[in-house]
């Protein structure tokens, strides 16, 4: 095999592919894009709310006393105070991911809108608008269904659509059955295409409610019994050379899902943009002029590499843009030199073998379409590291984590997430994965070699798996 032939064919086929106004819109483009546009985005989601519900909510308290406490925590102000203390600690925790502080919400200020105003306010935040109405013990609750599903479609989301939801309270939701000593609970019904938010509203009031009324019946103070069950805490610290800092642990977490999506994205870019050239020049016969001046193997061996740093240069530039951000909120620290180095050995790796397999595909087909068969053994393979990132992260070293460490091809995805991850493996079991690696790219090499170059002059019906092994064979 020639050096010289193969570099001039890995310099064609990055050049070719990377000059392409769609590898350009794609790699510097869409990133510029999603800076600019993400803040737009945000602000039309946040202004998409869905309409404020308005309607009535009937009950049939059978253990007593909890319909007035439900319509009291439905009333509007008292579902905003609850959105905000779930928006705020929503935000610390977010804060806490960036090193920012965030908890800057407040409903205070809502108590001095007029009253117009802070209805236009409940009806922009999509706050519903709900009665609550009492109804004899007794009631029987096929009847009001019955009244649910002849309300069904009446009126629109944002109008008053009359009957919205049944809650059905136990007789004992509130003292224990004297038979069991066991504690009865409610039931709720809707009618369809009710606002979940509005649904959780409701089921949370009758369980508070409920409570309520079990701490009254037991003799209990709510007051008393909060106190002692939550235990007020301060963000966890970390400790630097320089002082402390909220801890970066939700970080610590993404950044080996991080790592591997950024090797996932450099190698299927490159596979994909190889099969794809494979098989435009053997469909257009161009492949039959280049096989006249250069060998089968330093035709796939030139591809692979130039199409390796497409993938690579992507890789790059995506990695730069979380180093920025990084840096931007001074959490630089999270990611070390050595991680950023065994990350573009182990992708080097993992590409190698992926791509012999797209090379070998793209040899084997006429066209495109024929090829998404042969495809889907590839594309479950690439899945399997996505399923595998949650048990991996949480831990690292388990015994999970260290047999997927040495099978090709997806071991150096599973290796860049140990490395990255909080618990990162012993040196020894890195290097064996790395060895264990080196020797599937030697065989995913040799196995598409065969074929690519069996396959580049072969045309007619697509060839299955079997074929794929003959021609191994043969070769």
């Amino acid at each position: 095999m020639n050096p010289s032939k193969v570099i001039r064919i890995a310099g064609r086929e990055y050049a070719s592919t990377v000059l392409t106004k769609g590898f350009i819109i794609g790699a510097l483009v869409v990133p510029a894009l999603i800076a600019v546009v993400m803040p737009l985005v945000i602000m039309l989601i946040n202004s998409a709310k869905p309409p404020a519900e308005r309607g009535e909510v009937d009950i049939i308290d059978r253990a007593g006393g909890v319909t007035e406490l439900v319509a009291e925590k439905l009333k509007p102000e008292q579902i905003v105070e609850s959105r905000f203390d779930q928006a705020e600690e929503m935000m610390q925790t977010i804060g806490r991911m960036i090193g920012r502080d965030l908890s800057s919400l407040s409903e205070e200020a809502l108590d001095t809108l007029p009253k117009d105003q802070l209805e236009k306010f409940y009806e922009q935040f999509g706050v519903p608008q709900l009665r609550v109405k009492e109804l004899p013990p007794d009631t029987d609750p096929e009847q009001i269904k019955a009244q649910l599903r002849a309300n069904i479609g009446k009126a629109k989301r944002g109008e008053d659509r009359g009957l919205l939801a049944l809650a059905v309270v136990d007789e004992h939701a509130a003292t224990p059955d004297p038979r069991t000593g066991k504690y009865g609970s409610f039931e709720v019904y809707t009618v369809p295409k009710v606002d979940d938010r509005t649904i959780d509203e409701i089921r949370t009031a009758l369980r508070w409610s409920i409570l309520e009324r079990r701490y009254e019946a037991a003799g209990m103070d709510r007051n008393k019994i909060d106190a002692l069950t939550n235990v007020a805490y301060t963000p966890t610290q970390e400790v630097t050379e320089t002082g402390t800092r909220d801890s970066s642990m939700e970080l610590t977490m993404l950044l080996p899902g991080a790592f591997m999506i950024l090797m996932l994205m450099g190698t299927m870019t490159g596979g994909q943009y190889l099969m794809t050239t494979t098989i435009e020049e053997k469909s257009s016969r161009v492949v039959e002029l280049l096989l006249s001046a250069v060998s089968s193997m330093e035709l796939m061996t030139g591809k692979i590499v130039g199409q390796m740093a497409v993938g690579l240069t992507l890789m790059l530039i995506y990695n730069a843009v979380g180093i920025v951000a990084l840096i931007a909120f001074q959490r630089l620290d999270l990611i070390e030199g050595s991680s950023i180095a065994w990350m573009l050995l182990l992708f080097a790796l993992a590409y190698f073998m992926f791509a012999s397999i797209m090379a070998a595909i793209g040899s084997a087909v006429n066209e495109l379409r024929e090829a998404q068969a042969l495809l889907t053994p590839v594309m479950l393979l690439v899945m399997v590291p996505y399923f595998f990132f949650m048990p991996i992260s949480r831990d690292p070293n388990s015994t999970l984590a260290v047999v997927t460490s040495f099978i090709p091809p997806i071991s150096p995805y599973i290796l860049m997430m140990r490395i990255a991850s909080s618990a990162p493996p012993p040196l020894w079991q890195v290097l064996l994965g790395v060895a264990v690696n080196i020797a599937g790219v030697v065989f995913f090499v040799w196995f598409a070699a065969k074929v690519f170059r069996v396959g580049l002059l072969m045309f007619g019906k697509p060839p299955n798996l079997l074929t794929l092994i003959k021609w191994v064979r043969m070769a």
